[in-house]
């Protein structure tokens, strides 16, 4: 919370609050599958995005990830699907997740990765959104505190 402008045209800062956020997100480098569904499991809302890349990532084989015709979108990888059976699925590209990057009282703001396998087998999630995720947080922590503070004359949220 800042005050108005001063003379020296400054604002002085009443309040500062900064979110607690998870230590173990990890982005732009390959980790173990196992690293990787931890972090997924821990420190991204479920949805069905999330569902799948712990589905494919927890059923895949060692050493088994494929490179089919990589055009940079498309890649394959062989997972176990029963107790002896194998079979070639295309990892999804690109996923819709949603981080805790925010406070837990924010919805957190879903955005676009690219997923990408490697033997090992490693796993590694790719930003692909541009930053657009902190213009829709930026928004809905405003909204919140507009909320909160309904009533609360001679305050003004800015984002």
């Amino acid at each position: 919370m800042y005050s108005e402008l001063r003379s020296d045209a400054e604002r002085e800062s009443y309040i500062t609050c900064e979110a607690l956020l998870p230590d173990n997100i990890v982005f732009d480098r390959f980790i173990d599958t196992e690293q990787f569904n931890i972090m997924l499991q821990s420190s991204f809302v479920e949805n069905k995005d999330r569902t799948l890349l712990l589905k494919v990532t927890g059923c895949v084989k060692d050493s088994a990830i494929k490179e089919i015709g990589d055009d940079g979108v498309s890649q394959a990888a062989t997972i176990k699907t029963g107790v002896a059976s194998v079979n070639d699925v295309v990892v999804p590209n690109p996923v819709i997740l949603a981080p805790y990057r925010t406070f837990p009282e924010i919805v957190q703001p879903e955005s676009k990765f690219i997923f990408r396998m490697q033997s090992g087998p490693r796993a590694a999630l790719f930003e692909a959104d541009g930053g657009a995720w902190r213009n829709e947080a930026m928004g809905k922590i405003k909204k919140f505190l507009e909320d909160q503070l309904q009533g609360v004359e001679n305050i003004k949220v800015i984002s």
